[in-house]
């Protein structure tokens, strides 16, 4: 008796526990793309970007923005993040931007938190040149 007890008991527990599938889901066609607008655009590459300590006096200029990176080493093993690796990323953000040249560029070392071991921080102010 006890058996048929537990036996009902189990079917009732489980029976109530059961998984559906939306099965149209792996039948679907994903969307159609349209296809890019391609637009011509002038993109400074990031060796010709100039940058300096400084503001630049002799050269007329519009600020595009600040643009800020970070470079961090995520474990204990391995190279430190160099201060030329975060200037090449600062390099290339400023290309995305279409800068001519950085003004105001500091580095920051960071120490250890919860996600990285150590790091560099870099950030500039993004200008562009309104005549050469």
């Amino acid at each position: 008796m006890k058996q048929w007890i537990v036996m009902a008991m189990c079917i009732g527990l489980f029976s109530g526990c059961s998984m559906s599938f939306n099965y149209n889901f792996w039948s679907q066609k994903a969307p159609a793309t349209p296809s890019p607008v391609v637009t011509e655009v002038k993109i400074a590459l990031p060796s010709t970007i100039l940058m300096y300590d400084l503001d630049i006096t002799d050269r007329p200029y519009t600020s595009l923005g600040e643009v800020n990176v970070s470079v961090t080493k995520l474990n204990p093993w391995g190279d430190d993040p160099k201060q030329s690796d975060a200037e090449a990323k600062l390099k290339e953000e400023a290309a995305k931007k279409g800068a001519d040249a950085l003004i105001y560029v500091r580095y920051t070392k960071v120490g250890v938190s919860y996600n990285r071991w150590s790091g560099i921080e870099g950030k500039a102010q993004a200008v562009k040149f309104t005549r050469y």
